[in-house]
């Protein structure tokens, strides 16, 4: 159980976590995507889609060619249960 390929969902809830613990700043940026995949031993694509989902629920934007930044909290679409 521990050599399963980690989800797209399961690195997004590793990055949000991090933001929201304040391990990322709000406007700081994040480490590369490249960075990522090697920590969490992922592919390039899987982070590209946790990012992707990220982005979509207000944890991050995006600016081509330059990265991921960490959204302020009160920036963030969290569903409510």
């Amino acid at each position: 159980m521990s050599t399963r390929r980690k989800s797209y969902q399961e690195v997004a809830e590793v990055i949000r976590d991090r933001i929201a613990r304040g391990e990322w700043q709000p406007r700081s940026q994040l480490p590369s995507q490249a960075k990522m995949a090697k920590e969490f031993g992922v592919s390039g694509s899987t982070v590209s889609d946790a990012i992707a989902d990220l982005r979509q629920r207000g944890y991050v934007w995006t600016l081509p060619h330059k990265g991921s930044y960490a959204r302020p909290a009160e920036d963030w679409r969290e569903e409510s249960s």
